[in-house]
């Protein structure tokens, strides 16, 4: 990574890196103008259903949540390109596919591009029904595209990846403790947060030489 400069603006915040300007956004995904492309990681649609199916009582709130973030991220940025950093959907097809399937039709316009995950089994005919390309790898500018930071290879660019769902604690007066979901941009590799409302999270340890930006619903802030 040649630099990390940010600057804030409206919840988002502006970052350079490897030479190319890049906008994180409130609720996990980035925003690179140069290329017009909306990176996003670990959607994991179909959990809830998957739950369901299994006797968890939980509704179809976080896919709707999920969905609506998406649409409000596709509304402000208008990108050329949806570039799916794995883990698109959790499990099995189930009913929660068919309002992705939707938004995705409504924006056909779109290259939708899904990095294969280790969730992802999609039907190879879902996947065109829907416009959606899937590889395993991308290689454009100065970056490398995978799933997993273990894909991590010397001698590739500036490698992106999701999968580990990072997130860190932050701590305020009268002991409150709070978990969030994170950035994580190292000397070579970045690992997005999981954008799905319905994820866990793996709290990360980050070295001294690592940048950490916490993200809400609201906002992205340097830790």
């Amino acid at each position: 990574m040649d630099s990390l400069r940010n600057s804030r603006g409206l919840g988002r915040l502006k970052a350079q890196v490897s030479g190319v300007d890049l906008v994180l956004l409130p609720g996990g995904a980035v925003w690179w103008p140069a290329a017009s492309t909306l990176w996003l990681s670990d959607l994991h649609l179909g959990k809830a259903a998957h739950f369901r199916k299994h006797g968890v009582p939980i509704g179809s709130e976080p896919t709707l949540a999920t969905l609506h973030r998406l649409r409000e991220n596709l509304k402000a940025f208008k990108p050329s390109r949806v570039l799916l950093l794995g883990d698109l959907f959790h499990s099995d097809i189930n009913k929660e596919w068919s309002p992705f399937a939707d938004l995705c039709l409504e924006h056909a316009h779109l290259d939708w591009i899904l990095i294969r995950g280790n969730h992802d089994d999609i039907p190879d005919a879902l996947l065109r029904e829907a416009g959606i390309r899937q590889m395993d790898r991308l290689d454009e500018g100065p970056f490398t595209f995978t799933h997993d930071p273990a894909d991590w290879l010397e001698g590739f660019g500036y490698h992106v990846c999701g999968h580990v769902h990072p997130g860190v604690r932050l701590s305020g007066s009268g002991r409150q403790r709070l978990r969030v979901r994170c950035f994580l941009f190292g000397q070579k590799q970045a690992v997005m947060p999981a954008y799905g409302a319905f994820t866990g999270m793996h709290v990360i340890s980050p070295t001294k030489s690592d940048r950490v930006y916490a993200v809400t619903e609201e906002a992205v802030i340097e830790v």
